[in-house]
């Protein structure tokens, strides 16, 4: 372990600890920047910080599955459709074309 892995994994940044050797070795191949490869680093350690956010949450939500869109039933609620129904008589009646008078 380098004094640089060590130092990013006293820093709390497990990402960059672990993907560290891999953007180098893909900087150095692609001719990347210094900046290029920090903010790469920066990129990955940030992608996981939100990942683990939202897993973080929904643990603490106490919520049974993680449902995704496709699983939602937009034709529960039966209000929901009436609304629905008013909304689109309103709107296909104020963009009807006026008679010239």
């Amino acid at each position: 372990m380098t004094p640089l892995h060590d130092k990013l994994q006293r820093l709390k940044l497990p990402v960059m600890h672990r993907q560290l050797d891999q953007v180098l070795s893909d900087a150095a191949a692609q001719n990347w920047s210094m900046l290029q490869t920090l903010e790469r680093l920066a990129d990955l350690e940030l992608e996981d910080h939100n990942r683990r956010a939202v897993e973080r949450r929904f643990r603490a939500s106490r919520l049974q599955t993680q449902y995704s869109i496709d699983a939602f039933h937009f034709n529960h609620h039966q209000s929901r459709q009436q609304n629905k129904a008013v909304s689109c008589v309103c709107s296909t009646s104020n963009s009807s074309p006026r008679e010239p008078a």
